[in-house]
């Protein structure tokens, strides 16, 4: 669900940051966005591997690793866009990407049902 709106939220900005200042910022956006969505999506996968629920051992194991990948990807995403992507808006390409983090404290609102008028007061 979290990844699910980390891809609406980094389309959305995109959307507005293209219209406003055009095209450019909008793939940059985009592209900024994506560096947050598939580094989270590679440690959601690690999480949520059958096997890894068998112990506690490895399911520290999996979010560890999960982690670190999830770091390492973000790093080479980041130099990738950098490298390979021209031309840039480096301020959307970094507003996509805390754009799509922020989307992340939103998680304890969706299960206290803040998010969805359900929340018990």
């Amino acid at each position: 669900m979290i990844l699910l709106l980390q891809a609406t939220v980094s389309t959305i900005v995109a959307g507005l940051l293209a219209l406003w200042l055009g095209r450019t910022a909008g793939v940059s956006a985009l592209l900024g966005g994506a560096v947050a969505v598939l580094p989270n999506s590679f440690l959601a996968a690690r999480l949520l591997k059958p096997g890894n629920t068998s112990s506690a051992r490895m399911m520290l194991t999996a979010a560890w690793l999960g982690e670190i990948g999830k770091l390492i990807m973000t790093a080479v995403l980041f130099i990738a866009v950098f490298v390979a992507v021209r031309p840039l808006s480096v301020p959307a390409v970094f507003g996509g990407f805390i754009a799509a983090q922020l989307v992340i404290f939103c998680a304890p609102l969706m299960g206290s049902g803040w998010l969805d008028g359900k929340a018990k007061i």
